[in-house]
């Protein structure tokens, strides 16, 4: 019997563009994704896959979006501004502080609920997202969201997939809480950044999770804002660790370096989701077999497995193993 494998694609912002990469290898080596879990920028491209599971599609028309909304001048451009931070691993807590220190916020959340107003937000999220309801998706799809008005985690698996999606990426601070009902949603990395749990609860038998995230960075300053905000920082990633311990694989896209507000090149991170997911190929592969028909398990089986990723890997990065 077939088990069920669920893609858990965590949060991280910018660097959750390779996501991407990961579904197209797994898409090339042929193997069947039956669900797929979401949470922040992962709730948008699992989302997105999940209309339409073509990952050389989503690749080109979300580069192409990328770079119409670079060109228009809004609020936006507040996210573009911080591409080349002088430490691209301070992360956004440490941003943040940054930003609340130059008074970049204080004029604008001291009195609204977010950076960007929520009209913007839809302008600027919406278009990419298609108008169709969860349930009509060609995978199963689920996405996670935060409930700061009852302070629950939110699972999405019906409903239009336009909310469900803009709730989930919803930063608190830059983009404004998404009303849904008697729910005030934000981004649903302060509860489940890796959407293990989720994965589990839609009937997954094999989890691979793909983490995105960047590791704490040094702390270096001494303020109580910045004191504070390291707090929930650390709050959050032992919650994601935890999380993570659940999953059957964990997939790690190396995209630290990369700043989580840096949109610009898309094409670099694709390759690091690419690289990421090829390097467990093998085990991903070896699990789903071992699930499936666990008494037929054979070294040989691992060895078939280790060769066509050699070869996948080759063709990817332009050189033999060997090489490497």
């Amino acid at each position: 019997m077939e088990p069920k494998v669920c893609l858990a694609l965590g949060g991280g912002a910018a660097r959750g563009l390779a996501h991407l990469g990961v579904l197209k290898v797994l898409e090339d080596a042929g193997i069947r994704i039956h669900m797929i879990c979401g949470t922040s920028l992962g709730a948008l491209v699992g989302g997105l896959y999940a209309t339409r599971p073509d990952a050389v599609y989503w690749m080109d028309r979300v580069e192409q979006f990328l770079r119409s909304f670079r060109s228009r001048k809004t609020r936006l451009e507040f996210i573009r501004r911080l591409e080349q931070p002088a430490n691209n691993r301070q992360g956004f807590f440490a941003d943040m502080a940054n930003l609340v220190r130059k008074g970049f916020f204080w004029g604008v959340t001291a009195t609204k609920p977010a950076f960007i107003s929520e009209e913007e937000y839809r302008e600027f999220i919406y278009p990419l997202i298609p108008d169709m309801a969860i349930e009509d998706t060609s995978i199963p799809f689920g996405c996670v969201a935060t409930d700061i008005q009852h302070g629950q985690r939110v699972i999405y698996t019906s409903g239009p997939l336009r909310i469900a999606v803009s709730a989930s990426c919803s930063l608190p601070g830059i983009f404004p809480p998404v009303k849904d009902g008697d729910m005030l949603l934000v981004d649903g990395g302060w509860v489940e950044r890796v959407p293990v749990r989720c994965a589990r609860e839609m009937g997954a038998d094999i989890v691979i999770a793909v983490n995105v995230s960047s590791d704490l960075a040094p702390f270096e300053d001494r303020s109580g804002l910045d004191i504070i905000l390291r707090a929930d920082a650390v709050t959050r990633i032992y919650l994601n660790n935890l999380i993570l311990q659940e999953a059957d694989i964990i997939v790690r896209a190396e995209v630290g370096h990369i700043h989580w507000a840096d949109f610009s090149q898309p094409r670099e991170l694709f390759k690091h989701g690419e690289v990421a997911a090829l390097e467990h190929l093998a085990e991903i592969k070896l699990k789903i077999y071992k699930v499936a028909a666990p008494e037929k398990t054979d070294k040989s089986i691992a060895g078939h497995i280790k060769t066509i990723k050699d070869k996948i890997l080759e063709k990817v990065t332009g050189k033999p193993k060997d090489e490497d």
